[in-house]
């Protein structure tokens, strides 16, 4: 599940959906050829869908895309059905062509907050405000849309796509941007950021294909719920902490296993001392650092925080005999690991930490270590009765004076 939550997966699965879009377009056109109205009707019937899920879930952010994307596909069905060079149909193009970008680049930026807070309020009205400043600049100056379809600036490959060579290079680079940063933080709203982007500017660039927009904005609604389902997934079973999978996952896990495995439990040591000595700030890096070192531990572990400063790790298929040497390289690599705390002086303003980062003042590097208790499947009838075998081992490895393995014979 780790695989499908990477950022190379959410980046690559909408570009190669696209990919097979195009390469199939022709057959599937003539396919839905008796379902035109469908066609035109699923993208809102996707994106409410959407909208209601991030609603749900508390994810107003991408809320927000799913209704600038909304207005988007509105505004195409609407003002955009006619020929390009017919009316002011070209200019209202150009206008979509920049404002849909620039909201869904807004989107990507701006931190997350409720859409029934005030900032959501202003969402909406600014939103109306857009329209109304287009359709007043369309009412206004609507007879220059000929002239913008014949300006030499705005050079066009019409064989590719209606929008000027300026505008593909400046969309290609916000798209360029929501890949970046989808690489980088890899958040939920990362990927419907990139998603709402990459679908938008996609049906704009190639404008001139017939039901692209209704195609592409019902692929992109297929995603940011895809989207939301996984969040839905992340809340239910990731931890949020640490990123690991929580108690619900292990037990789930637990109810689908074979004949043979061996059962871990972890415990950092004196944690409630360090916790209060260093601050709970630090007792989370704590927490985040064992984790991690427990989601590189060979054996084919699968880990996950039990709760607390407690940890699991689980060995499908092996027995204690086979999973001790991994156990016992695990607390080695967490002993041994400098963990260094930031020093009580530093600014809380960011740009003044970085400048002071790198001095030796900065720099206190502690250990910390962790006893571990385990169990096989042979000792027991149940996992249940496996995972308290190997809680009653975490004990004897404390009573031992931690920082060893102990197991439950």
């Amino acid at each position: 599940m780790g695989f499908l939550r990477s950022s190379v997966v959410r980046m690559g699965t909408p570009i190669v959906l696209l990919l097979l879009l195009a390469a199939s377009y022709q057959p599937l056109i003539a396919s839905l050829a008796p379902y035109y109205n469908l066609i035109y009707a699923a993208p809102y019937f996707l994106l409410f869908t959407a909208l209601l899920l991030s609603h749900l879930f508390k994810s107003a952010r991408v809320g927000m895309m799913v209704v600038i994307l909304l207005v988007g596909y509105t505004v195409i069905l609407t003002r955009l059905q006619s020929p390009l060079n017919h009316g002011t149909t070209y200019m209202e193009y150009l206008l979509l062509t920049v404002a849909l970008p620039i909201n869904l680049l807004y989107m990507i930026i701006v931190r997350d907050q409720k859409l029934t807070s005030r900032f959501g309020l202003f969402f909406f009205l600014a939103i109306g405000m857009e329209i109304g400043w287009c359709a007043l600049l369309v009412q206004q100056f609507g007879e220059l849309s000929s002239y913008l379809h014949q300006h030499p600036v705005l050079v066009r490959v019409t064989s590719v796509s209606p929008m000027p060579l300026l505008l593909i290079v400046l969309l290609s680079i916000l798209v360029c941007v929501s890949t970046i940063r989808l690489l980088r933080k890899n958040s939920i709203e990362d990927h419907a950021a990139f998603v709402s982007v990459l679908c938008g500017v996609t049906t704009l660039v190639f404008f001139n294909v017939p039901f692209i927009s209704s195609l592409i904005f019902s692929l992109a609604g297929v995603l940011l719920i895809a989207n939301q389902v996984s969040l839905s997934h992340q809340l239910a079973f990731i931890d949020g902490l640490t990123e690991i999978a929580g108690r619900r996952a292990l037990e789930d896990e637990l109810k689908h296993l074979g004949r043979q495995y061996t059962l871990a439990m972890l415990d950092v040591d004196h944690f409630k001392k360090f916790n209060d000595k260093y601050g709970h700030e630090t007792g989370d890096d704590v927490l985040k650092l064992v984790a991690k070192h427990m989601a590189h531990c060979e054996g084919g572990a699968s880990a996950f925080r039990y709760g607390g400063e407690e940890f699991t790790l689980l060995f499908k298929g092996k027995t204690t005999e086979h999973c001790l040497p991994f156990l016992d390289a695990l607390r080695e690599d967490i002993a041994n690991y400098p963990l260094v705390l930031r020093d009580e002086s530093r600014p809380h303003d960011d740009k003044q930490g970085r400048q002071k980062r790198g001095h030796a003042s900065d720099k206190k590097p502690v250990n910390i270590t962790v006893s571990i208790g385990y169990a096989d499947a042979s000792q027991a009838d149940t996992p249940d009765e496996v995972l308290q075998l190997a809680d009653k081992a975490l004990y004897k490895a404390k009573e031992a004076g931690r920082n060893c393995i102990k197991g439950s014979v």
